[in-house]
């Protein structure tokens, strides 16, 4: 089997063991539980991306006896970058963390000051590097101290020299042997390590979502410049001069008008010189090829990360349109709420307490409900105005309900009018009770 090719630039190369105590080439008193320190200071060079490079990547990342993703985290890099993608990956994001959690106890109810003290920045943060995970397949996120309860120095490790099928960090690019981050005792307490159902069983993990949306983000990307091409050789006019000049210099400085014809471009030009604008035929609607296959290409990525094509770019009113939407986004968002609720409750919180934190066994993260509880006062609102109409109703029409009755059904308590107020104008009963009211 030929050995994979190595893209790498910047080498640095340690003088000693990263891992001994020896202290000298690496600063063990500064950090040193931080996995990054033992990574080579080596940079993973950007490369021109195509559908055999996207199908390279998880040919080597599925390989039987030594898988790496290396190639895989070097597509993600660029892909990332497509601001399409990136408008999708952040709109996702963003109906998880934009809700509010609490820390409750077996019989879900809320312990106040547990929910108080990690409501902080550095725990929105991991939720942030673990939201990633969806997208890149896995991320290792690292801290190096702890301060009143909260955690410092996160990071997230360079996911190229992370193996998720051996669990290690190493040194360099495939290497074969490297730090077992999850039993190592130096370092296990001090990393969250968030990964990914496989969707094929080949790997410990899976690929995450950029790698379905890698191959419509390159045609993307080559669309960009095709288009570019189109505007520079159709959609600007072609020059063409004419002259019968001989002498050189007359002829420099006619071509010279004509290569340098811009904004409030001029050229003085004899009686037998011309000069012609040619346009393309087809710069009309030759535009429109690429216009059409770069919305399909978005409309799949959008279906990719947020379950629907109208996702991003919904129209109002589009019949069906809004609400398929709003069930798409709701399922992500539901989803995703449970997979950060797991990584939270199995991952965050144990370690925590192995770190000393005083976070009691019985409690748990989990996010709030705002939506269903709003969805259930709107209709227990709707009940009320239906129950209350109802009652109007049989009043009109001589009958009379019994108050008990009107408040097991709304929750509403009911006082009867005091005799002296009955048949007094609105305006006046207002009075009476402003006046009862200051007694």
């Amino acid at each position: 089997m030929k050995s994979p090719k190595i893209l790498t630039k910047n080498y640095w190369f340690p003088t000693i063991n990263p891992l001994t105590d020896a202290g000298q080439g690496v600063n063990r008193e500064t950090n040193p539980q931080h996995v990054s320190r033992y990574i080579a200071r080596v940079q993973l060079a950007r490369i021109r991306q195509d559908v055999k490079s996207w199908r390279d990547a998880i040919n080597e990342a599925e390989l039987a006896y030594y898988p790496h993703r290396v190639q895989m985290q070097r597509l993600f890099n660029d892909t990332s970058l497509n601001g399409h993608v990136f408008a999708c990956m952040e709109k996702r994001k963003s109906l998880t963390k934009q809700k509010r959690f609490e820390i409750v106890n077996e019989k879900g109810i809320v312990d106040e000051f547990w929910t108080e003290k990690l409501n902080k920045k550095w725990l929105h943060t991991v939720i942030n590097y673990s939201l990633d995970a969806l997208f890149y397949g896995y991320n290792l996120v690292n801290y190096s101290e702890i301060e009143n309860d909260e955690l410092k120095g996160i990071e997230v490790i360079k996911r190229h020299n992370i193996s998720p099928d051996r669990l290690q960090v190493v040194s360099y690019v495939y290497s074969l042997s490297g730090i077992q981050f999850e039993t190592d005792e130096q370092f296990k307490n001090w990393v969250f390590y968030i990964s990914t159902s496989s969707e094929t069983g080949i790997s410990n993990c899976g690929y995450g979502l950029l790698y379905r949306c890698g191959i419509y983000e390159i045609f993307l990307r080559n669309l960009l410049g095709y288009n570019g091409d189109f505007v520079e050789l159709f959609s600007q006019p072609f020059r063409v001069g004419k002259t019968q000049k001989t002498n050189d210099d007359d002829r420099s400085e006619f071509e010279s008008a004509i290569r340098d014809m811009g904004s409030s471009g001029y050229a003085i030009i004899d009686p037998n010189d011309e000069i012609d604008f040619i346009e393309a035929k087809n710069s009309g609607n030759g535009f429109m090829g690429y216009e059409n296959l770069e919305k399909r290409c978005e409309a799949k990525i959008s279906k990719i990360i947020l379950g629907h094509a109208d996702a991003i770019d919904s129209t109002t009113g589009k019949l069906g349109s809004n609400d398929e939407v709003k069930e798409a986004l709701e399922t992500i968002e539901k989803n995703d709420g449970n997979f950060i609720m797991n990584v939270i409750n199995d991952e965050v919180l144990p370690k925590l307490r192995n770190q000393g934190i005083a976070i009691p066994d019985n409690l748990r993260f989990t996010f709030c409900n705002d939506k269903e509880k709003f969805e259930e006062e709107e209709k227990a609102n709707k009940r009320n105005n239906e129950v209350i109409t109802n009652v109007k109703t049989l009043f009109d029409a001589g009958y009379k309900v019994d108050a008990s009755q009107i408040e097991e059904l709304t929750g509403l308590k009911i006082t009867e009018i005091e005799p002296s107020e009955k048949g007094l104008p609105q305006d006046v009963q207002n009075k009476l009770k402003d006046l009862y009211n200051g007694i």
